[in-house]
């Protein structure tokens, strides 16, 4: 029982020493032309967990178009998103959050139309 104790109490006092901040890494990205436009992609990882980043712009049309995505290792996941067109004036965002793998997905849908 002793060994264990002493045992428990090495690597206990190596996590403490060798504990670092973690911060998150890019793992990788990416800007490409297309559909007439520029997407760009970036993803973050750190251990258990995931984020990503897409966007889309179009010069010639003006519609842009955003989504995050985040998940972890205990089914935690979010997403959130919009886009807007000025050639029509129409808007929509949305999101949804699942806390667990067990709950259900909740969030919401909007769709609109600004004028100028």
């Amino acid at each position: 029982m002793k060994r264990f104790v002493i045992a428990g109490a090495v690597v206990l006092s190596l996590g403490f020493v060798s504990a670092g901040k973690a911060d998150a890494q890019l793992m990788y990205g990416y800007t490409v032309p297309s559909n007439g436009g520029v997407l760009s992609s970036q993803s973050y990882y750190v251990p258990g967990a995931v984020r990503t980043y897409n966007s889309f712009y179009s010069p010639y049309s003006g519609v842009v178009q955003n989504q995050v995505y985040s998940s972890n290792m205990f089914g935690q996941t979010f997403s959130r998103g919009y886009g807007y067109s000025p050639w029509n004036g129409a808007g929509y965002n949305y999101r949804y959050y699942q806390p667990n793998y067990f709950a259900p997905v909740y969030g919401g849908y909007n769709y609109g139309f600004r004028r100028w």
